[in-house]
């Protein structure tokens, strides 16, 4: 057999071969930016080692999953500051990178496996004295420091605020609602206050498909705040 013939040969099935690895191989490799639940062993691994990075990859990840909004009209009422999504897998960087020191990965997997498979809405309420930089309205008369201790700092006031998750128009039942207080830091000057409150939403993963999210806030004056976020588009 001429040498010609043998390369042929060799050329023809490597060929093959290449083409069909382009028809197998896109099957095979897993889809980095889809919600998924329950997380795999490779896609804990993944999320435990990008939050003990907690460099800037770690930031570029977790920015598509929060929302800011500038306030508004902060002399009078509180406001919505901020709404994040957290799914399953972002829920294990975010713990990760808050956990720098001794978080193992073992560690990061039974904690997952006892929180469940879950995502979490978080929105941040601000009260107006967490906005010292806006201004004024030459309108509107300043508010006495006691009216603002009196009528806008309760602990309960985020219970006048209506939040709605919503899939497809319709809203998703949660599986439990909590709040977190936010204290301003302490100064010679002045004590800490109350800045505001974290509300936190857990929702079952099996109530929530691979599609868009729609989060509405209504403040006690009837302005709803609105922000979507794409559950394809999101690990």
């Amino acid at each position: 057999m001429l040498l010609t013939d043998i390369w042929n040969r060799r050329a023809g099935s490597l060929v093959r071969l290449l083409s069909l690895a382009l028809v197998i191989g896109p099957c095979l490799v897993p889809d980095l930016t889809a919600y998924e639940a329950p997380l795999n062993p490779s896609s804990l691994n993944d999320a435990w080692t990008l939050g003990q990075r907690n460099d800037q990859a770690t930031a570029e990840f977790l920015t598509p999953y929060s929302k800011q909004f500038n306030a508004t009209n902060v002399q009078n009422t509180p406001q919505v500051a901020e709404i994040e999504i957290l799914t399953p897998f972002a829920q294990v960087v975010d713990q990760s990178r808050q956990n720098l020191s001794g978080y193992s990965e073992p560690r990061a997997e039974q904690a997952y496996h006892q929180r469940g498979d879950t995502v979490i809405v978080l929105v941040r309420l601000m009260l107006p004295g967490a906005y010292p930089q806006a201004e004024r309205s030459p309108e509107a008369p300043p508010a006495s420091h006691g009216q603002q201790n009196s009528m806008l700092r309760p602990e309960n006031f985020w219970r006048n605020f209506q939040i709605a998750v919503k899939q497809n128009g319709k809203v998703l039942a949660t599986r439990s609602i909590s709040n977190k207080p936010v204290y301003s830091s302490a100064t010679n000057a002045a004590p800490s206050t109350l800045d505001g409150q974290t509300v936190r939403l857990e929702y079952d993963t099996k109530s929530i498909a691979q599609d868009e999210i729609t989060v509405d806030v209504t403040s006690p004056d009837a302005k709803t705040t609105t922000t979507t976020f794409d559950l394809k588009k999101l690990r």
